[in-house]
């Protein structure tokens, strides 16, 4: 089967198709098991009930992760062709960031020299808001003195993000890479 690995063009579009599955399978096995045990015995005082109450546990985690998923958009096609076609390659595609007010979509994202960008797609974005929260996370991993930028306009963001990758890489950028990834859906 076909996996998509987080911060690759098409993520949150393959992951949301595979938590409805486990949501749906997960539902269907407890559904199954509740009355299969009411079958064998006339009853639901039996030890398939309890099963399948407790089944419904991991089915309801499946659940909020599938909610989670419809609710993130991923890059569009459009500027994910754009950027391929200038041979501009941004660090992650797709990501989710969730925060205690908001949600914050990024489309795309590059993290260079003390540098983040990141493109979002979503026209109800709270850029100063979303910047503050990836600069924590920033922060958090080590890098306090990290600059960020949330961009609405593609054309801006694929000026900065051509400047960005002139630049040559310190190598010293993976670690706050990892945990971007880490604290985005």
């Amino acid at each position: 089967m076909f996996k998509s690995k987080k911060g690759t063009y098409g993520y949150i579009a393959h992951q949301r198709k595979i938590e409805i599955i486990k949501t749906l399978i997960m539902l269907a096995l407890s559904i199954a098991l509740y009355n299969i045990g009411i079958y064998s015995t006339g009853s639901n005082k039996n030890l398939l009930t309890l099963v399948a109450v407790l089944g419904c546990l991991p089915m309801a985690k499946f659940c909020v992760n599938a909610i989670m998923f419809m609710k993130a958009k991923g890059c569009s096609a459009e500027l994910h062709d754009t950027l391929e076609s200038k041979g501009l390659t941004p660090d992650f595609y797709d990501l989710y960031f969730t925060a205690f007010k908001k949600n914050y979509q990024a489309s795309a994202l590059i993290y260079k020299k003390k540098n983040l960008i990141v493109m979002s797609e979503d026209p109800k974005v709270d850029t100063a808001e979303g910047e503050e929260h990836l600069k924590t996370v920033l922060k958090n991993a080590g890098a306090s003195d990290a600059t960020v930028k949330i961009f609405t306009d593609a054309d801006k963001f694929i000026e900065r993000l051509s400047e960005l990758q002139a630049l040559e890489d310190d190598g010293k950028s993976d670690f706050i890479k990892d945990n971007i990834l880490s604290v985005s859906l």
